[in-house]
């Protein structure tokens, strides 16, 4: 008899936790409004950003769907609030605090199990694979505007922020090499936290610039929200 009673006790505890997360679930849903959420797929290297008001990682996965990003036998796992999804049931974060505000517009990294995650666009093995992406990216010029020297005198990690903010900046009509290191400095800018997003906008307003990939994020801050799977 008294097995009997810790048994229907758990159960109840159980039925009011179901009911809770269903509200929270129903809270969600009448709120959210559809907003960009970044996909990053570790299967093929690239970013993808869809726009969906979906509140569960199985809305998300119709989404996904939809854009035709694969994500089969895939881990989720959100950058600005470090998590993983681990049920098509798993309510996404929401109202997640990310530089002294809050957001809906989430960061998903896909990738198969135990797969280690290395960060940055490409993987430069020597020094003189820097300087070949430079030549080939026609970024030598945007070195001494940006950093005031020439290429083979920065630092890699200035090598790499321009190579990383050149495959994800937008284009403008008339970009000359001056407009494209501008360009390149606002991201850089962007990426260490001097200028928010807002001040972004209002600069590719004013130069006529449409981006070619709408995400908030540049690649060194999603490299940054990922640190934790390292």
């Amino acid at each position: 008899m008294y097995q009997t009673y810790i048994t229907l006790y758990k159960t109840k505890i159980n039925s009011k936790r179901l009911f809770s997360t269903f509200l929270i679930t129903q809270k969600i849903n009448k709120q959210m409004e559809a907003r960009n959420i970044t996909i990053v797929s570790t299967q093929n290297q690239n970013k993808y950003v869809v726009n969906t008001d979906a509140t569960t990682l199985r809305e998300l996965k119709v989404a996904l769907n939809q854009a035709g990003i694969n994500y089969s036998d895939m881990t989720f796992y959100e950058g600005l609030s470090h998590t993983e999804l681990l049920t098509d049931d798993a309510v996404l974060p929401h109202d997640v605090p990310y530089r002294g505000v809050t957001t809906n517009e989430l960061v998903f990294m896909l990738t198969t199990p135990n797969k280690k995650i290395r960060s940055g666009v490409t993987a430069f093995e020597t020094r003189q694979a820097l300087y070949d992406a430079i030549e080939e990216r026609g970024l030598k010029d945007a070195c001494i505007h940006v950093y005031g020297k020439n290429f083979t005198q920065c630092k890699n990690s200035e090598l790499m922020a321009l190579i990383e903010n050149s495959e994800e900046s937008g284009t403008c009509e008339g970009e000359d090499s001056l407009e494209k290191a501008f360009n390149l400095l606002v991201d850089i800018l962007y990426s260490y936290n001097y200028i928010n997003t807002a001040d972004v906008d209002s600069i590719n307003e004013a130069l006529g610039c449409k981006e070619e990939n709408p995400s908030r994020y540049s690649q060194s801050e999603i490299d940054k929200m990922f640190d934790f799977l390292n």
